[in-house]
């Protein structure tokens, strides 16, 4: 079921685009003008590789714990199984990440900066800083977090995961996971295994130990109830 990127409205970039395809629905971000058919041909080309695949494996698309890795699967397939075996949670958990880091990995052949949104999952390729704000449907959090994300030689990922509200499925009760990783598709992948994991308050310190013995993780945002927990490389502002 579609549901309104009401958040989009207040994000400012130099050259800003919305592309869909199917049930994929990607903000993009560029510091130079790159043409909308191009990225919605791209789009288009990892969505199918992802489809037709999935047509074939419907246990890639339902399960719910790791798979053995698909040797002859696409890339992105491949790279969406190596990511479950690590987080420990089925492989189309980072079915978002992939789409974000493989569409704006070929945009960056067109631009320098670019950040692609797709449902909360994040790929950044950023210059400078930027500012993010956090939603967790908790007036806690509805207006008074924003994250200054450090500008990096790398392209990196962002992913949130709720417990509370939105349509993905998770077991967990925590109001907002979000995970900066060194990868899109980690990010995604982490969000929603850590946050199926915050069922009570005192999961927290074991969720974060979970976060600091992984090399791929560099930082957690954890909005449970009425607090706030932060772990690595996060700075509020």
């Amino acid at each position: 079921m579609y549901e309104e990127r009401f958040y989009r409205k207040s994000i400012s970039s130099k050259f800003k685009a919305e592309v869909s395809y199917k049930e994929s629905d990607l903000l993009v971000c560029t510091d130079k003008n790159v043409n909308q058919s191009l990225i919605k041909d791209v789009l288009r080309k990892h969505y199918k590789e992802i489809e037709a695949y999935s047509g074939k494996n419907h246990h890639f698309l339902t399960s719910l714990s790791p798979l053995k890795c698909d040797k002859q699967s696409p890339l992105i397939v491949r790279n969406m199984y190596k990511v479950s075996q690590v987080t420990g949670i089925g492989p189309f958990s980072a079915v978002a990440g992939a789409i974000a880091k493989y569409v704006g990995e070929e945009i960056l052949n067109f631009c320098s900066e670019v950040i692609i949104e797709n449902g909360g999952d994040i790929f950044l390729k950023i210059n400078e800083d930027k500012l993010l704000g956090i939603y967790s449907g908790d007036e806690i959090a509805r207006n008074d977090i924003t994250l200054r994300i450090k500008k990096r030689t790398h392209s990196f990922g962002i992913a949130s995961s709720s417990g509370v509200f939105g349509p993905s499925i998770n077991f967990g009760r925590a109001s907002l996971v979000t995970v900066i990783a060194c990868d899109a598709l980690y990010a995604d992948g982490f969000a929603t295994a850590l946050s199926n994991n915050v069922k009570k308050r005192k999961d927290i310190d074991k969720v974060l130990g979970v976060a600091r013995r992984s090399a791929a993780i560099e930082g957690v945002l954890i909005v449970f109830g009425q607090e706030i927990f932060l772990w690595g490389n996060l700075e509020i502002v």
